[in-house]
């Protein structure tokens, strides 16, 4: 849908249904690339309050990175999606999309009282199982966003472990980081993110133990994303032997942006911290801009300090602890209307 005010500006939200990216004439735009700012706001609405804010010609690209809101990323990005109950359908080539987080997600359980050491990865296993009996041949799964660290081995059993090979080719995952399952002490892996599931000192031994073990039931395969949703991207990529990738990048191959018509990149996330760079969407559009000689900036719900720049800019200087989706978008307008001022935008 195109779209034009009575000052002329013209925003343009990319649907491949409507055929936009070839129709498109408009050059010199300013693509608005955004995910989530978790807990907030949505990517679409993200993207909406820095695009109303802007000047000049904008193509919105609403973005997520195998967390929540990724499957309605994918059914936005491309026609013929359908949206049933807690999934998508794309019924002509009867595939599914599904967020694990839409299942087993951190922000559907209560962190002060989550048992980390308890929590199980089961019920998507089982949920997938359904949505491939019901007739989908294949199922893309959104990996990020999980309240597990079970290496996926929950998940695994309920699919049935003598009969994972059978799921190898039906079975997609969209990771929203690149770390393995296990790595030696202040390394990345999937237990850095433990302790945001409600993870303690007490557990972190202990969940590093299982998730040793876990490797070891399987250890001829390794995947770049093994760690990603507390190990749930190990048991798809490594036990079963998946197709995965990162999210941010599916989603951006998907939306198959014409990078001749942008001059600015405009993007951001909830947080802008060390996990960024581990392929999250500010990072692959950052990288997907560099290539094209395209400029990026960047706005965070909150950016650590020691990456902020005038292109990465933090709308919050403190770490919001329960901010209203109210505060969080006058902090975002305040913030891009800043950079206007500045000429940034």
């Amino acid at each position: 849908m195109t779209s034009i005010n009575f000052s002329g500006k013209r925003t343009i939200i990319v649907r491949k249904e409507l055929n936009l990216q070839n129709e498109i004439k408009i050059q010199n735009m300013i693509l608005i690339a955004p995910d989530k700012f978790k807990g907030t706001l949505t990517a679409t609405q993200v993207a909406r309050i820095i695009d109303s804010e802007l000047p000049g010609d904008c193509l919105m690209m609403p973005m997520a990175d195998g967390g929540e809101g990724t499957a309605e990323a994918i059914a936005s990005a491309t026609p013929g999606w359908v949206q049933r109950n807690g999934y998508f359908v794309h019924p002509a080539s009867a595939t599914a999309a599904i967020d694990s987080s839409a299942v087993i997600g951190l922000e559907r359980v209560d962190v002060r009282r989550h048992d980390i050491l308890s929590a199980s990865s089961a019920p998507l296993g089982v949920a997938v199982r359904e949505i491939l009996k019901g007739g989908c041949k294949k199922v893309i799964i959104g990996v990020g966003g999980t309240s597990t660290c079970d290496g996926g081995l929950g998940f695994l059993e309920a699919l049935g472990l003598e009969r994972l090979h059978e799921y190898r080719e039906s079975l997609m995952a969209l990771c929203d980081v690149k770390v393995p399952l296990t790595a030696p002490a202040g390394s990345p892996s999937a237990l850095m993110f433990a302790p945001q599931k409600g993870a303690g000192p007490v557990d972190l031994p202990i969940l590093k133990s299982r998730l040793e073990s876990i490797g070891r039931r399987w250890p001829h395969r390794r995947s770049e994303f093994d760690g990603a949703g507390g190990g749930l991207g190990f048991a798809l990529a490594s036990a079963i032997g998946c197709r995965a990738c990162l999210g941010a990048e599916y989603i951006l191959e998907l939306n198959d942006v014409d990078w001749d018509k942008i001059s600015l990149v405009v993007t951001g996330e909830g947080r802008v911290d060390e996990q960024t760079a581990q392929g999250k969407v500010v990072a692959v559009m950052q990288h997907a801009a560099a290539r094209h000689n395209i400029p990026t900036v960047v706005f965070g719900g909150y950016v650590e300090p020691r990456l902020r720049s005038a292109r990465v800019i933090s709308t919050c200087d403190t770490p919001p602890a329960h901010l209203s989706a109210g505060l969080a978008e006058e902090n975002l307008r305040l913030a891009v209307r800043r950079a206007v001022a500045e000429g940034l935008l």
